[in-house]
């Protein structure tokens, strides 16, 4: 009981810290994928479309790749023994929900673009970024939603291995997808 007080508290100070390099992140974050992407609408595109689609890929790949449980359990003689059978994906589910909210920085808001939009437009100094940016913010939401759906497929499913593959499709496609779509709306 005592080891979880430490274990809660350094949580909670690390989800502030985290906020808190959130909301000061867009301006490096969107300098870096401009930079990368060398002004290219497409190629910024993809960087958004990579980084929207992982907080899914991080839920989805552990949960279909990892054995199927078996259906007769094993007689258990310590809770030792019953912890060690039990799975846990913690560590790439933390990455997840913290790649899913750094998805939503270099992208402004689908319910007040204007502020954000106006930041990606005096780091990239180029319209098409600014739309394309501003369609994403849409796309991505999407793309989250697909990956959420991936991930309860593999863990609902773990032991059907055709729909484990069917997650990893929807996890790997809706990002591209995404893409897809915004270059073609922009286009």
């Amino acid at each position: 009981m005592n080891a979880d007080v430490p274990l809660v508290a350094g949580g909670a100070v690390g989800f502030v810290v985290l906020v808190w390099l959130l909301m000061h992140a867009t301006v490096p974050l969107v300098t870096v994928f401009d930079f990368a992407s060398d002004g290219r609408p497409k190629l910024y595109a993809a960087f958004l479309a990579g980084l929207a689609g992982l907080g899914g890929l991080l839920l989805t790949l552990p949960r279909a790749l990892s054995q199927p449980v078996p259906a007769v359990q094993p007689s258990l003689r310590s809770r030792r023994q019953a912890s060690a059978l039990r799975r846990s994906h913690l560590r790439t589910d933390l990455l997840a929900v913290a790649a899913l909210l750094i998805a939503q920085v270099p992208l402004p808001a689908p319910w007040g673009p204007v502020g954000k939009a106006a930041t990606i437009a005096n780091v990239t100094k180029s319209p098409e970024i600014v739309e394309l940016s501003a369609l994403f913010a849409n796309v991505s939401l999407a793309i989250l939603v697909v990956g959420l759906v991936a991930a309860v497929v593999a863990k609902v499913y773990s032991h059907a291995a055709a729909l484990r593959v069917l997650a990893i499709a929807l996890a790997v496609g809706a990002p591209v997808m995404g893409w897809f779509f915004v270059v073609h709306a922009i286009g």
